[in-house]
């Protein structure tokens, strides 16, 4: 089949303000004197116990609130309140902080307020803020215990042993400057020292997020919990590099291994490590260790598998065709050691920041991390964690394109499948979707790709021979140990899916048996104890990962200058859901398929190239300024409006926004789209664009102008990247030949000294007839 260049997408020329759809829910009804001296006795409550507890020589007294809200509050209104948002939690919780102990301006409107509605007004003064507030309080002890502690059932500070040594992370609430948070560390480190613990490493960031790593007795981290200037303490990540000894696969004789070009676009591996693999030699240009005295070699094991799948895709292609050649190079970074732990010392994003970005700084822009947190606490709903926020950060910062494993589930105890283990097979697909497997740290990071598993096969070997050994599924469905989404404020995650091996039951071991048990079911990849035996086989979104970051680097290969934004939207339009996927989990709902596989597995062809059938538009190194939008010209031929048989618009977005891993409200910003048919782009424009108050009020749109995109607006809304489909069959010509995409960009929490947001677009039509739409389209594109 012919292939073609992608072609251009057409922006129409300039961005207009975008009018904005008022709030028509408005905060609940109150007797303002009633509730304003409940606000004030939770605020006199709150300034009491601070001025009680005990302070941190050279930290400034502050008050930290915790506000439950009834009806959001625009962020503004706090500031000029004398308040700062710090962070945001389930249950419509803000955490808002004042230097100012006696909150003067805050009382000063709550006076106004509690004084009722005055002549000529609707409601109170400042009843917007202070009626949207259900009660106000201060933080506790117990609201600053990290998930990790909880999951050791450490709800409590009577729960943590007062003679025990804990190793902990303590995250800082932020302060206004750098130098505020030089200051603020410094004390509360010197604090610590002073009481007998011991502060291993410190991270400071410029976006809010400072950690302190520490070991200290249980008397001391109860007290730490009560310190005003903490916003939260946890046990340390723990990385999950599943198990450590596997079957050997050994040749008969080493196969060739050719060298990729000098310029073969490079993917960073960020694990355990590497060796001198033979098959590795030429691909692997530099190895390198964070912090340094980790040393490089692979001592654990973990990183060499997920190299030798980054190298070369698919190695079970490569041993069949006796050859191994890589169209990539590597750098491999280790940040586990020996044991298969985290440094003790360093902090997780101050681990992350070093690693990334000396990849970046030796030319690497698809980096892959498959690396999960092994405490495995599923995302509840809550805040993003450190290191998915740093992650994110960089993201953003370096355009990279960062990509991570979604996770893997346990047995045991704690399996979603339940116990004993043969619960699996009845069990499965249903548990997929259940709570206690949804995705783990990092994979919640909404900028960088997170990636779930698919099975290659359905695991048995060829010489099973017994009934004890049972299949739990087939090729093209989840493999039976992958998480599901969805993450941050119901975003889509995983983003993608890709073959990452099976698992099996064994009935004479009574356990679920994976790649590393049996080789059939795992994918095939490189050894690092290589002199007995080049090959092994693993199981897991680990091994899934790293094929999507060689998809990726083949991507760059062929659009060098492409963005990171573009890369992803490439992937995201390629993509598909396998057949047999979809039949698995169609009983489950349509939830599940998304929670499960994201967007689909991507087609490397069709991320590459366009057909005769089947043409992607783009448009790349977009940028919008907040709250305006953009509108894009989507030609049609002719044909491919009045053809009989099935036919698609596929539209995919990718955006980098500003995020803050305090906030629920995770993203600084969100960007959105309609495909919009039947109209001109004037009317178009007149539609969305903002009026003054003496214009005539906006008309309605027709009911057939919004194409119906599957997934719709408001399920895709919170991701950074958005793909959906509007499938049409019938004739469709009396919309006429332009169909228009229009892009939107809305201010979040993003201060205004953000003004624009970068993106890709890019836009597929397929008709399933034999027709040649790219050469009709190629002559009615304008760049």
């Amino acid at each position: 089949m012919a292939t073609f260049p992608h072609l251009p997408l057409e922006r129409l020329v300039g961005d207009i303000d975008r009018r904005r759809a008022p709030n028509p829910v408005g905060p609940p009804q109150r007797a303002a004197a009633t509730h304003a001296a409940q606000i004030q006795a939770g605020v006199d409550t709150a300034v009491a116990e601070q001025r009680a507890a005990a302070q941190v020589e050279g930290i400034d007294p502050e008050l930290i609130l915790k506000v439950s809200l009834a009806h959001p509050v625009q962020e503004d209104s706090w500031r000029t309140a004398g308040l700062k948002v710090l962070a945001q939690e389930p249950n419509d919780i803000l955490v808002l902080f004042s230097d100012d102990i006696e909150l003067r301006e805050f009382r000063s409107r709550l006076a106004q307020y509690q004084a009722g509605t005055q002549e000529g007004r609707q409601n109170p003064a400042y009843n917007s803020i202070f009626a949207s507030i259900d009660e106000i309080g201060s933080i506790s002890a117990s609201d600053r215990i990290g998930p990790r502690l909880r999951s050791d059932g450490i709800v409590q500070p009577n729960d943590i042993s007062a003679d025990a040594d804990y190793g902990v992370d303590v995250e800082l609430w932020d302060a206004p400057t750098q130098m505020d948070r030089e200051i603020r560390v410094q004390c509360l480190v010197q604090h610590i020292e002073s009481e007998g613990g011991e502060i291993q490493s410190r991270y400071i960031g410029t976006a809010g997020l400072i950690v302190l790593r520490a070991r200290v007795r249980g008397t001391l981290l109860r007290a730490v919990l009560e310190m005003s200037a903490v916003s939260r303490v946890d046990y340390r990540p723990i990385p999950d590099l599943g198990e450590r000894n596997v079957p050997l696969i050994p040749l008969e004789q080493q196969p060739g291994a050719i060298a990729p070009p000098a310029d073969a676009p490079v993917i960073g591996v960020v694990d355990s490590g590497s060796v001198d693999h033979p098959l590795l030699a030429s691909v692997l240009i530099e190895s390198l260790g964070v912090p340094a005295n980790l040393g490089t070699a692979d001592i654990w094991g973990h990183g060499t598998k997920v190299a030798g799948i980054a190298a070369f895709g698919d190695v079970r292609e490569c041993v069949d065709q006796g050859a191994f050649q890589s169209p990539v190079r590597l750098i491999s970074v280790k940040v586990v050691n020996d044991q298969g732990q985290f440094d003790d010392i360093e902090t997780i994003p101050k681990v992350m920041q070093q690693a990334i970005r000396a990849l970046h700084e030796r030319g690497c822009r698809i980096i892959n991390i498959s690396l999960g947190d092994k405490y495995r606490v599923p995302y509840d709903g809550g805040r993003v964690s450190q290191w998915s926020a740093t992650l994110d950060e960089l993201s953003r910062e370096l355009d990279v394109v960062i990509i991570v494993s979604a996770g893997n589930s346990a047995g045991g105890a704690h399996a979603p499948w339940g116990t004993p283990a043969e619960n699996i097979i009845a069990s499965y697909p249903d548990y997929l979707v259940a709570p206690n497997n949804r995705i783990v740290d990092p994979a919640t990071a909404a900028i960088a790709l997170t990636v779930g598993s698919l099975a290659h096969a359905n695991g048995l070997p060829i010489d099973f021979g017994g009934a004890e050994l049972r299949a739990i599924t087939s090729t093209n469905t989840p493999t039976p140990i992958t998480r599901s989404g969805p993450g941050i404020n119901a975003s889509i995650k995983p983003d993608l899916v890709d073959f990452g091996g099976t698992c099996v039951f064994d009935g004479g071991t009574q356990r679920v048996a994976a790649g590393e048990d049996f080789a059939s079911a795992g994918m095939f990849t490189l050894h690092a104890d290589y002199v007995r035996g080049l090959l092994a086989s693993a199981t897991g979104t680990s091994m899934a990962a790293p094929r999507i970051a060689y998809k990726a680097a083949l991507l760059l290969r062929a659009l060098p200058h492409a963005s990171a934004n573009l890369v992803r939207a490439l992937l995201a339009v390629s993509s598909s859901h396998p057949s047999e996927a979809v039949q698995k989990l169609s009983p489950l709902g349509e939830k599940a398929m998304r929670h499960c596989m994201g967007y689909g597995m991507p087609d490397l062809n069709r991320a590459l190239n366009s057909e005769e059938a089947r043409v992607i538009m783009f448009a790349d190194r977009q940028e919008l300024p907040i709250d305006q939008f953009a509108l894009y010209r989507v030609p049609l031929p002719k044909e491919f409006q009045s053809t009989k048989g099935r036919r698609h618009i596929k539209v995919s977005l990718a955006f980098d926004p500003p995020v803050r891993h305090s906030r629920l409200e995770y993203l600084g910003l969100r960007m959105n789209y309609h495909l919009l048919r039947g109209m001109t782009a004037e009317a178009i424009i007149d539609h969305f664009r903002h009026r003054n108050r003496d214009e005539v009020p906006f008309e309605d749109l027709p009911g057939t102008a919004k194409c119906t995109l599957s997934p719709s607006r408001d399920v895709r809304g919170t991701s950074t990247l958005q793909c959906s489909t509007f499938k049409m069959t019938k004739n469709i010509d009396r919309y006429g030949d332009e169909y228009y995409l229009a892009v939107f960009a809305e201010r979040r929490w993003a201060g205004e000294e953000v003004t624009h947001q970068r993106f890709a677009v890019a836009v597929e039509l397929e008709h399933e007839a034999e027709i040649n739409l790219y050469n009709q389209l190629r002559v009615r594109v304008r760049v």
